[in-house]
């Protein structure tokens, strides 16, 4: 855990030292986390936003605030995994496998630190659940319970999704003596009063809202009734490499080098705890396979299964544990693949942020919109500022965070009154078409190098009217 640690500490040095400029999702969270509300038609749960208001109001609106909460939601994760391993297995050795399994998944050892907010603490999430439900049995008091409802409230309230594990292991929980018999105790009415404490209000909110929550789903998801058998077998395939996808190259690995060791184990008796991953796999298995044949999607997002596919390493792991604990030859391999894969990370990640662009790989993370906004003359306290493009006025709020702003259609009233100016900014980045500088005045633009690109970031004087 300390070598884990460290990891991650390195990961977030390197973004708050390298790049200031903001990731498409932390500027989704900026501008929504502005204000605390029951619900925000994204279409997400609200909790992430949640904390981050919260770290704003200590932090600042900025990176430095959901980075940190970005690593302190992973690090829980990373130590919640060895905590359900001294549950799952008998060697010490699983437990290291177990823990490192997250560093050999693209969705653990890239996109997380690329731009996930929701979905890392969907990931925390999930691993909480499985931690409550695994300690149940021996451990049956009302903290337990307490437990088990927030780990539940937790999930539902970071990403829809969660309903893809919730439903599935707690079946798998019931059909196991053990679990059923802790589950189905006068003491589970602590666990679902928490879970109703924890999603209430956003179910309220969401009532209120399903037209535009729920459309918003659908349009993402694209699910329909109208193809035909090959349509929907096409769609079971695609679903089934997505979620190979989602754990290589880890099962390239453990199939190379595990793969006999867990065929051996076929036909031995298994803990309750490796029943209770084996028995989820399969309802889930029998529910893919069953909506297959009535309903199709176009398309998957292999980031979209982390609630089925984040817990696989752990099932193969305790499968593979009954027959004999890990070799190590599969110990030496996969620490050293390891190793290398979080050291390649690392450094393509440093690489990305300072000589990206002279490499031809300009992105959102090489654009010096603060290095722009330092060189423009301070707007005036009372001035409004206004922009079209969502991700600039991310950055505007995070750099002028005592002015009143509008991005769009939206304002968020913030420090003094406005007076009678209005500064409208846009980039040469910005997807809007330049604006109406008819009545304009005042105009101001910077010009930045960056590699071969030159970014530009304009700001104009307009009548105030322009900004209501």
């Amino acid at each position: 855990m300390v070598l884990v640690g460290g990891y991650l500490l390195l990961h977030l040095l390197i973004r708050l030292l390298f790049s200031g400029t903001l990731q498409l999702d932390d500027a989704e969270q900026i501008r929504l986390s502005q204000t605390l509300a029951l619900g925000y038609p994204i279409p997400q749960p609200p909790l992430y936003s949640w904390f981050s208001w919260g770290l704003f109001q200590l932090l600042g609106s900025g990176l430095l605030a959901l980075t940190l909460l970005k690593y302190l939601l992973i690090g829980l994760t990373f130590g919640l995994i060895w905590r359900c391993s001294s549950y799952l297995f008998h060697h010490q050795s699983s437990r290291w496998l177990a823990t490192l399994a997250l560093l050999l998944m693209p969705s653990f050892a890239w996109h997380m630190h690329q731009g996930f907010t929701h979905t890392i603490l969907l990931g925390l999430a999930i691993v909480m659940t499985l931690h409550a439900l695994l300690r149940l049995p021996q451990h049956p008091s009302p903290v337990s319970y307490l437990y088990l409802g927030s780990a539940l409230g937790i999930g539902l309230l970071a990403k829809y999704s969660f309903l893809l594990l919730m439903i599935p292991l707690l079946l798998s929980a019931l059909t196991i003596r053990s679990y059923r018999h802790s589950l189905l105790q006068p003491r589970l009415w602590i666990t679902l009063t928490t879970v109703a404490l924890w999603v209430t209000p956003h179910l309220v909110w969401l009532s209120q809202h399903q037209q535009e929550v729920f459309s918003s789903i659908e349009q993402k998801l694209q699910v329909t009734q109208e193809n035909l058998l090959l349509g929907r077998l096409s769609s079971l395939w695609q679903f089934t490499t997505s979620a190979i996808a989602f754990v290589t190259p880890w099962a390239l690995l453990y199939v190379l080098l595990s793969g006999k060791q867990l065929l051996a184990s076929r036909g031995r008796t298994p803990s309750h705890s490796t029943q209770l991953l084996s028995r989820f796999y399969w309802i889930v298995l029998i529910a893919v396979i069953l909506l297959s044949l009535f309903f199709s999607m176009p398309h998957f997002k292999v980031r979209w299964f982390h609630p089925l596919m984040m817990l696989f390493p752990l099932w193969w792991l305790t499968r593979m544990e009954i027959s004999a604990p890990p070799s190590a030859t599969l110990i030496r391999w996969v620490g050293w693949s390891t190793l290398l894969l979080s050291l390649l990370i690392l450094s393509i990640r440093i690489v990305q942020v300072t000589v990206g662009p002279e490499l031809g790989h300009y992105s959102r993370l090489n654009r010096p919109i603060f290095e722009g906004l330092e060189q423009l003359p301070p707007p005036s306290p009372s001035a409004r500022l206004k922009t079209e493009d969502e991700f600039l006025g991310a950055h505007l709020l995070a750099h002028y965070p005592n002015h009143s702003i509008m991005i769009g259609m939206t304002l968020y009233q913030r420090g003094a009154a406005p007076g009678e100016r209005c500064l409208l900014f846009w980039d040469n980045d910005d997807p809007f078409p330049p604006p109406d500088l008819t009545h304009a005045t005042l105009q101001k633009n910077r010009s930045l190098s960056v590699g071969k690109v030159q970014y530009g970031l304009n700001t104009v004087q307009l009548p105030y009217r322009e900004c209501q």
